[in-house]
């Protein structure tokens, strides 16, 4: 028994085998880049909305950090509400000293980076599924040719030239999310750490008294 035929013909079973599930994930990545795309739209306006005329350099001069109103902090965008609710539990649990205050500072930055990991899967993996899906029913097509079947061999090549573009869509949308996004997070990061130095000299500020 030869078995290097029947090795190749294993291969050539599995990969028709691993058809069907290329083409379902591919739907997959479809539907998550559509709705990443359309979350990232209603995040841009509300960000628009939260963000206008607002500037932290101009918020931090107009008054302290620690215990401000709620009139005054209901002009910060919510991620540094946030941060600053967080820092006020901590402060009264006791928790702020020691590296308190730095450790929920790169919480929150964990969190702001987390967000930006679905996207950036997609950028990979919807390519490289489009790639699985044109090279399966490529084999396919070179087997129809063989046998003489051009009709049979078209069909596979209009699937596996289709899957391609899907792939490479569905990458490109991903990445576009995560660029936006990614200008976001480095905006609301640059923000938070310069709202925690203000929150550090205030706390200072309170040991010395």
């Amino acid at each position: 028994m030869n078995l290097l035929p029947a090795l190749e013909n294993g291969l050539f079973a599995l990969g028709q085998v691993l058809r069907f599930p290329v083409m379902v994930l591919l739907w997959v990545c479809v539907a998550a880049a559509v709705f990443m795309a359309g979350s990232c739209l209603v995040d841009y306006v509300a960000r628009i909305r939260e963000r206008r005329g607002f500037d932290v350099t101009g918020w931090l001069k107009s008054g302290a950090v620690l215990d401000a109103p709620d009139a005054r902090r209901r002009a910060l965008p919510s991620l540094l509400r946030t941060l600053i609710a967080d820092v006020e539990v901590a402060r009264q649990e006791h928790r702020i000293d020691a590296g308190g205050l730095e450790h929920l500072v790169l919480e929150s930055e964990e969190r702001l980076r987390h967000s930006l990991n679905a996207a950036r899967v997609l950028v990979k993996v919807g390519p490289s599924l489009g790639l699985l899906g044109t090279l399966i029913p490529m084999g396919s097509s070179l087997a129809s040719l063989a046998t003489g079947n051009l009709e049979a061999m078209a069909g596979q090549m209009v699937v596996a030239f289709t899957t391609t573009i899907v792939g490479l869509a569905t990458g490109t949308l991903a990445y576009v999310v995560a660029a936006a996004r990614q200008s976001w997070v480095n905006e609301t990061i640059r923000e938070q750490r310069f709202i925690a130095e203000h929150i550090a000299q205030e706390l200072r500020t309170l040991e010395i008294r």
